[in-house]
């Protein structure tokens, strides 16, 4: 089975949103629009007037629009974007994703003006040693930090961290 209509099909015109947009079989209120036909021209489809009006017709309906691009040094897909997008987001790889990397992205994507909001650290493994003290310090740390309920007439000072 070849790809499915998405993206390109909608950006080339060969088909409509409503065509390509389907709900997750999992979250009912997730609508997905795949990438669709791989295409000979992917960043001057991503680049192009037609990418910016979708996004602008998105954002009418639907409260939150997420794009997932391939990763910023492989290929031009998240600088293309990232500047069309209220945020833009880095994933890396525990493990796997070097600071020259997370470093040269990020730059990358300053140059071309996108609002990078963070990082997002994912394939983590939480059996390992590595992380058993931060989860120790995490658990202490919230317990003694927790919010106090107020008492009527005498609001809880805060507390100087």
């Amino acid at each position: 089975m070849g790809p499915r209509s998405g993206l390109s099909n909608v950006l080339t015109g060969s088909a409509t949103v409503q065509q390509t947009i389907t709900t997750s079989p999992i979250l009912p209120n997730l609508f997905i629009m795949p990438a669709g036909t791989p295409p000979p021209n992917p960043a001057e489809l991503l680049a192009s007037t037609n990418m910016r009006d979708l996004i602008t017709e998105l954002r009418g309906l639907y409260d939150h629009i997420v794009i997932d691009t391939p990763p910023t040094l492989s290929v031009t897909d998240a600088v293309v974007l990232s500047p069309r997008a209220d945020a833009t987001i880095l994933v890396i790889r525990s493990g796997q994703t070097t600071k020259q990397a997370l470093r040269r992205s990020r730059d990358i994507l300053t140059q071309v003006n996108a609002h990078v909001a963070g990082v997002l650290l994912n394939a983590v493994d939480l059996t390992s040693p590595d992380y058993y003290y931060y989860y120790e310090y995490q658990g202490k740390y919230g317990y003694y930090y927790q919010e106090e309920p107020a008492v009527a007439g005498n609001e809880a000072e805060p507390k100087a961290v």
